[in-house]
């Protein structure tokens, strides 16, 4: 988990759907903005609610700060607001102070309550029609699809400046496009990407996209081959590709499989062609 600190005294921590805050040129002043924090008075006590700005809904998580134990989680749906806490006291910055002491509050896209997974969905090859292109990476691969948010991501060998195509209809709920630099570790949360929530609450995460590399909005529906971006070199990478992945609550991918390769594991080394 990534943490970070707001104003208001509370540390957050956020998926790894989000981002990191290294500026780059031309980047939004904010954009840790998928929903506010906003204290309201009541008699005697301070409530905190949180407001959504996000086309996705959003699984609050509340923590205590010492034992890292999981204490409750909130669902916040799309553009609506959720009473977080109720505090009594008389003096705000002391309220903040306690929390700050005692509590994490997170979130991730989606939650549990509404995502049902459709493991037998076909999806469409993000990619040009009647191109094959190689996999340079499958399920469980070694070098970087090893743990619960990558275990199930495919990279597809896409060079910079090619197209990308929605694998499944979905509303776009995140768009990146102001990151350039390609490199290390250090970059790990500094690529450029596109979210789609598809109808059954899964997320598909369409990742290394070029700068300025969307052809989208957060808001608008596509549908299943659809172009939406240009494959790039950003984040923590060595060569082009594209990385996609499908996950459903708190980041957990989930596998998948596509036109033409029902029921098969795409492998590495192996190129496939869109046919539909």
């Amino acid at each position: 988990m990534k943490y970070f600190f707001l104003s208001l005294s509370i540390f957050l921590f956020c998926s790894t759907l989000i981002w990191s805050q290294t500026k780059q040129k031309d980047e939004p002043s904010s954009y840790l903005d998928d929903f506010i924090f906003d204290w309201q008075t009541s008699k005697d006590s301070f409530l905190l609610k949180a407001i959504s700005k996000s086309y996705a809904p959003i699984e609050i998580i509340i923590s205590d700060r010492q034992t890292e134990r999981e204490l409750y989680s909130l669902l916040l749906q799309s553009f609506d607001s959720i009473e977080i806490l109720k505090l009594k006291g008389k003096n705000l910055d002391s309220v903040k102070q306690k929390i700050s002491d005692s509590l994490k509050i997170g979130y991730y896209f989606g939650h549990p309550e509404i995502i049902k997974p459709d493991l037998n969905h076909p999806y469409t090859l993000p990619f040009r029609k009647n191109k094959a292109y190689e996999v340079s990476q499958g399920f469980n691969g070694k070098t970087s699809h090893n743990h619960i948010a990558s275990r199930y991501a495919i990279d597809f060998q896409l060079n910079v400046g090619e197209p990308i195509y929605a694998a499944r209809s979905g509303t776009v709920v995140k768009v990146i496009d102001w990151f350039s630099k390609q490199g290390g570790p250090e970059l790990k949360n500094a690529a450029n990407k596109i979210l789609i929530l598809h109808k059954d609450g899964t997320i598909g995460n369409y990742a290394h996209l070029d700068y300025k590399g969307s052809l989208v909005r957060e808001g608008m529906y596509v549908e299943a081959g659809q172009k939406i971006g240009i494959s790039g070199l950003t984040g923590y990478t060595n060569g082009p590709h594209l990385h996609f992945v499908v996950r459903k609550e708190r980041d957990i991918a989930i596998p998948i499989q596509f036109e033409g390769y029902e029921n098969r594991n795409l492998k590495k080394g192996k190129h496939y062609i869109r046919k539909l």
